[in-house]
């Protein structure tokens, strides 16, 4: 089964809108084991439009489009529909009469642009936007099902959801069953990982690489007509990969390494506890944005001054003075005093040159020291050059923290 998404829009086309709407459902089709084939972008062009959905009808079971369906004269996809079909725009009354309401909520009363929005192909069945005033609708071409949804992406995930993902899942479930898992490795470069996996060719298991970096995913997909055999053949694949990688996998179900960590922190009893600096409160922030997290992280400090570092954490004015703030003595006073002041079993810092500017030739940006304090294993520090952009260093900096936690964790016996 052939699954194609056509983006449509000029501020697409532009590079002023980022196409979010594609990887959104993409993901959301491949983590059910349904793949996408084919994707395209569209400009708000009549003639472009009807060449792209005439390819589509010709490769696809599936077709999705998004975007087009507002008011203004360059959202042409209802037009380009109709001509592709054949057929009139026909006015929906009981449409027309959705935007009024909802517009009128808003203080607003609909005009005569409105109207364009309540026109659609004839013959194509209607689906309900309960968000906005840009209802889609869907229809059967040949081989092909087409399905036009609005371009907003609130509007477009919650349309898809409840109308679209239930048909082509239906439609899946008979046909050829793909199950997808998707593995997660941080610690070792693109490389590194492929050479770890040298010869590595699991039986009846397709294996490629997303680089979402400071991580490296892999992913394994398997087809056929036996869920139980394609489970089976995917567990196989992630115990040879497990042997393989060792402690630089921390994930087959492609969860966040914050949630991994999270969970090792529950599993463990174990409560923690963060001082940042150069990171500006980002591991924090990873771990408070899971629900439940004040069972195990109790706080956090954001100390980016010496001054902070002196008030907040204890750090003495002659560590800073004699080594500076970029150093093993500081991190290693900051995790300490991190966890004395939450009073938590581990207090993790971190203390970096993130650039642009700032570095010097013994400390050059993307110099980042860490600090590891446990309330009865002791203190211990690390420093980690990074490349990269500003966030780029921030992001790496923050991981490589929360994964020294989780492999702490992992060892740890109380």
């Amino acid at each position: 089964m052939c699954v194609e998404i056509i983006t449509t829009g000029n501020e697409i086309m532009s590079g002023l809108t980022r196409d979010t709407n594609f990887s959104w459902v993409a993901a959301e089709l491949s983590s059910s084991g349904i793949e996408v084939k084919h994707h395209c972008a569209v400009a708000d062009d009549l003639d472009d439009l009807l060449d792209s959905f005439a390819t589509a009808s010709k490769r696809a079971r599936f077709v999705i489009v998004t975007g087009g369906l507002g008011p203004t004269e360059d959202d042409l996809s209802a037009l380009a529909a109709s001509k592709f079909l054949g057929t009139p725009l026909v006015f929906n009354p009981e449409v027309y009469e959705d935007i009024a309401l909802k517009l009128r909520k808003r203080g607003r009363e609909p005009n005569i642009h409105h109207e364009k929005q309540a026109m659609f192909p004839e013959k194509t069945a209607v689906i309900e936007n309960p968000v906005g005033t840009a209802s889609g609708f869907s229809f059967v071409s040949g081989n092909s099902k087409f399905y036009f949804l609005p371009g907003v992406p609130r509007e477009f995930r919650r349309m898809f959801r409840e109308h679209v993902f239930p048909d082509i899942s239906g439609v899946a479930e008979k046909g050829t069953i793909l199950r997808v898992r998707v593995l997660r490795t941080f610690g070792l470069g693109e490389s590194e990982v492929a050479e770890k996996l040298g010869g590595f060719s699991p039986e009846g298991v397709d294996v490629g690489y997303r680089i979402r970096l400071p991580e490296i995913h892999l992913r394994f997909t398997a087809s056929g007509h036996d869920g139980e055999v394609l489970d089976s053949l995917l567990r196989d694949a992630c115990a040879q990969a497990r042997e393989r990688l060792g402690n630089f996998l921390f994930s087959e179900e492609d969860e966040p390494l914050e949630e991994v960590t999270a969970a090792l922190l529950l599993e463990k009893d174990l409560t923690l506890s963060a001082a940042e600096s150069c990171t500006g409160g980002l591991c924090s922030s990873r771990f408070t944005d899971i629900p439940g997290s004040s069972a195990y992280f109790l706080g956090g400090a954001v100390v980016y001054s010496n001054e902070s570092k002196e008030k907040l954490l204890g750090v003495s004015t002659d560590t800073l003075v004699r080594f500076g703030a970029v150093s093993e003595q500081v991190v290693f006073e900051m995790a300490q005093g991190a966890r004395e002041l939450f009073g938590t079993d581990i207090g993790i810092s971190i203390s970096g040159i993130a650039g642009p500017g700032g570095g010097t030739a013994e400390k050059p940006v993307g110099t980042v020291w860490f600090g590891f304090s446990h309330v009865s294993s002791g203190t211990f520090c690390e420093k980690r050059n990074f490349t990269g952009t500003r966030d780029e260093i921030k992001n790496f900096a923050a991981s490589t923290a929360i994964d020294t936690v989780r492999k702490f964790c992992l060892d740890y016996v109380r």
